[in-house]
């Protein structure tokens, strides 16, 4: 046992907090060597906390990492002294439902445990668990009258998606007594709420509506909110009592009518319910959780990553999604290793849900237009999917123009569309009234693509589904590719010139040609070789897989 470095305590003096026994264990807290005989142990660590062994063997946690991360949490958790003020801790780890309904705290499959009782659609995944923003919500059987303290309560809840909705996210409410308690990100521009008491309007905006949001009361006048560690408001308000009902996630529990109501759509990381805390238990709380989420891959703020390029999109875009972040930096990484970096002007990943992250270049995530980031036009929808056309009126200027960029022999261009319509317009095109040429692909119209590049003459081939990675090709001056989710066909396809107008998404804004298909990726660059358009037909896929906006 001898220089063994990890969490527990030397047995041999009884080494309480962090410190080092006889035998130079390093630990939380003053647990003896044989407190955990029998466990076994995970991912590397000496022993297993034995709360955290209990929960990961009725959630039937596999992987290490999962295993490792929950272990930690509960360690930390106990050591910032936060352990034994929660009644339930819902870290949702597994990625399914069976997995995401146990209580950190009390693991066992019982309403008097706190387990979760999943009702209508949700979406249960590696990085949380997603209510539909229509009929979803869990039951925790946790009731305040019974479970909580009046002037002492609190409320977490780890958001994973940047929506601002008229939506709550955790509480409860009566209004015979009028007595609420709940916590929400953003209702008609308002976030927070109240906890044990009479409604009244509290709070203002919480943007971006993603990281850990706690409410707490811990005295009979004050309330308290946190986002991601930072005090956020602090209110006096008197607490008014109790209710007697369950607290639900996902929604709002209105208990005077028996009914879910204000649906959130937002995908839960993590919850607690539990007793009332300190500025600085609150601020431990976040430290904990948040490293809780690094170590599974899914945290949500600042995020950094490895390839430069990446870290400039990454910073330029704001974006606060660690998978997010860790799916361009693998999609930019693989395409330096196959040699489609250096060919490709713009890349448009369309990450972060917002217009405001969704502009800009990949290549060149500078705000202007000699960085080609778009410029969004008409009605736009955009969400963590992608970036959505209206069909009417609806385009987004690259500033990329054809003559200045690119070569007239060799050019691509590309769409990935999620979705499978047929309509006369073109998801990417340079093109005026005044010229026959262009570069444009239409996919699909009448179960046809059409495709120029640098042409007056199009190419066209059968396509009954619009869905996937679409590549638009010239390889000399007299030949095009078509790519069609990584399958290829060759035209014969005489150049002509290269535009000088900008490439436009989503439709013409001359011909009142309007498109309706979503995107979550589209690039313009250098001509493409076989193996090439092979290559990016993967990393694409692989970058949308990793966002599970895949088709």
């Amino acid at each position: 046992m001898a220089n063994t470095n990890g969490w527990g305590d030397g047995a041999a003096n009884n080494t309480i907090g962090w410190g080092q026994g006889a035998n130079n264990t390093i630990g939380w807290g003053d647990i003896h060597a044989d407190s955990w005989a029998g466990l076994t142990d995970i991912s590397g660590l000496p022993t297993t906390d034995p709360d955290a062994q209990a929960f990961i063997t009725a959630a039937a946690i596999t992987d290490p990492t999962q295993q490792a991360a929950i272990n930690t949490l509960v360690v930390d958790l106990k050591g910032y002294n936060v352990w034994t003020k929660m009644k339930a801790l819902y870290p949702f780890v597994g990625g399914t439902a069976s997995q995401h309904k146990f209580n950190l705290k009390d693991p066992r499959d019982l309403d008097a445990a706190y387990r979760l009782v999943f009702s209508g659609g949700w979406t249960h995944s590696s990085t949380g668990a997603l209510p539909n923003g229509t009929n979803a919500y869990a039951d925790t059987k946790l009731n305040p009258s019974i479970s909580l303290g009046q002037n002492s309560t609190h409320l977490a809840y780890y958001s994973r998606t940047n929506v601002s909705a008229n939506q709550i996210e955790i509480g409860v409410a009566s209004s015979s007594p009028n007595i609420q308690t709940y916590l929400l990100y953003s209702f008609s521009g308002v976030s927070y709420k109240s906890i044990n008491r009479t409604e009244s309007i509290v709070g203002s905006i919480a943007t971006p509506t993603t990281g850990l949001l706690i409410g707490s009361r811990a005295n009979s006048t004050t309330e308290k909110y946190y986002k991601s560690g930072s005090l956020l408001s602090t209110v006096t308000v008197n607490s008014s009592g109790l209710i007697n009902g369950n607290i639900f996630l996902g929604s709002y529990h209105n208990i005077t009518g028996s009914i879910a109501m204000w649906y959130s759509s937002k995908q839960c990381a993590f919850a607690s319910i539990g007793d009332g805390l300190t500025d600085t238990e609150a601020a431990n709380l976040y430290t904990a959780v948040q490293a809780f989420q690094t170590a599974i891959g899914r945290s949500i703020g600042t995020q950094t990553v490895s390839d430069a390029d990446a870290q400039a999109f990454v910073t330029a875009a704001d974006i606060q999604d660690q998978v997010e972040a860790n799916a361009i930096n693998n999609l930019v990484i693989g395409m330096k290793a196959d040699g489609l970096w250096t060919k490709t002007k713009a890349l448009y990943p369309f990450v972060g849900g917002t217009a405001s992250t969704h502009k800009f270049n990949l290549k060149d995530p500078r705000d202007l237009d000699a960085a080609f980031r778009l410029v969004f036009n008409g009605g736009w929808t955009h969400s963590s999917t992608g970036a959505l056309p209206n069909g009417t009126n609806a385009y987004a200027d690259t500033k990329l123009i054809a003559n200045s960029v690119l070569s007239l022999n060799s050019t691509s261009i590309g769409v990935y569309s999620r979705s499978n319509t047929d309509v006369l317009a073109p998801s990417i095109a340079n093109v005026t009234g005044g010229q026959v040429n262009e570069a444009s692909l239409f996919f699909r119209f009448s179960n046809t693509t059409f495709l120029r590049v640098n042409a007056s003459n199009s190419a066209s081939a059968t396509t009954t589904d619009s869905r996937g990675l679409f590549i638009a090709n010239r390889i000399n001056s007299t030949e095009i590719n078509l790519q069609v989710r990584g399958t290829q066909t060759t035209y014969s396809n005489i150049s002509n010139s290269l535009n000088n107008i900008p490439f436009l998404l989503g439709g013409f804004n001359i011909n009142s040609l309007w498109d309706n298909k979503q995107q979550a990726f589209a690039f313009i660059g250098d001509g493409l070789t076989a193996q090439n358009m092979t290559d990016l037909n993967t990393a694409v896929q692989n970058f949308n897989t990793a966002l599970a906006r895949q088709v």
